[in-house]
């Protein structure tokens, strides 16, 4: 027979035999494993640490989102109300001239009917009170205003005369006296005041 050679391989089944056989480590297999371990390991802790990182990060960006959100609703709804504020105040002035314009409008005739009425009544009084002392009076007036005081003035056994006029003014000449009713004037006055 002849002898082979015997593979490397081979040559290691001689070791089982030995009772203190030495085992070569192989180091760089080991240092590979334990590399890719610690590669994983540091890849699993790395991204639970950026997980919870982000997490974290957006907590805060979306509570401080949420504060900014609140202050600009806040100040946008004080502006609002500011300018709506303004805008009722500038309605309300415009809504309150209306009225007063109005107001003055329909009241302008009957208050300047009751001046009239008001200037006629204590005129009517005043030439009474001459009248019952026996005084000369004479009255130039408008023919209305004429008519009206011939109406209510009596003129039985008194002194009395009375004149129209194209004015709206009204004189009673009381002997040595002149009273002056000037109701253009009054109602000029009125409607100044008025407007």
């Amino acid at each position: 027979m002849t002898t082979r050679l015997h593979s490397s391989a081979f040559s290691l089944l001689s070791d089982f035999d030995r009772e203190n056989a030495v085992v070569e480590r192989d180091y760089e297999a080991e240092i590979k494993s334990a590399f890719e371990e610690g590669y994983r390991h540091g890849h699993a802790d790395g991204r639970t640490e950026m997980e919870a990182d982000a997490e974290h990060r957006l907590t805060e960006a979306t509570s401080l989102h949420a504060e900014q959100l609140l202050e600009e609703k806040q100040n946008w709804q004080r502006d609002c109300a500011d300018v709506l504020a303004a805008r009722l105040e500038n309605v309300s002035k415009l809504i309150e001239a209306s009225i007063e314009e109005r107001v003055a409008t329909l009241l302008r005739p009957w208050l300047a009917e009751r001046l009239r009425e008001r200037a006629l009544q204590d005129l009517e009084n005043a030439i009474a009170r001459a009248l019952v002392e026996g005084a000369k009076i004479h009255i130039e007036a408008p023919a209305e205003i004429v008519v009206h005081l011939r109406e209510r003035l009596p003129v039985e056994g008194l002194q009395i005369g009375y004149s129209e006029t194209e004015n709206s003014d009204i004189r009673a000449h009381i002997e040595e006296t002149e009273i002056e009713v000037n109701i253009s004037a009054w109602v000029s006055a009125l409607e100044a005041v008025a407007s």
